[in-house]
């Protein structure tokens, strides 16, 4: 499996959850992030808000509530907060499936303070 940029983001939110595992599971739900590049899906990333774990790969024996689909190029920008997520929604660059308000509950958990 080849390294995405955006894995640097998957690697902050998983210890991010694991410093805070009662506010990772106030979100109560669980994610699907599928990243392309060049338009096809190359890696899968699961946020089981539910249990308070991230991890690669498919889902493990639990039902995805929301899958996101997303550029590996988009998702270093959004989490940055270079690209507002709400904008690269309506711009297609952010696919959405399933149930989208639950999103809402993630921003705080992607913001970034560091650089990548």
């Amino acid at each position: 499996m080849s390294n995405l940029k955006s894995d640097a983001v998957f690697k902050r939110i998983q210890d991010g959850v694991k410093e805070n595992i009662a506010k990772a599971k106030s979100v109560n739900g669980v994610f699907s992030y599928k990243i392309t590049q060049n338009g096809k899906v190359v890696k899968e990333w699961i946020l089981d808000l539910k249990n308070g774990e991230v991890y690669e790969g498919p889902a493990k024996n639990i039902k995805v509530d929301t899958t996101l689909t997303v550029s590996d190029d988009d998702m270093v920008e959004i989490s940055l907060g270079k690209l507002n997520p709400q904008a690269a929604f309506m711009k297609g660059k952010l696919k959405i499936a399933g149930n989208i308000m639950l999103t809402q509950k993630l921003v705080p958990l992607l913001k970034t303070e560091s650089k990548l």
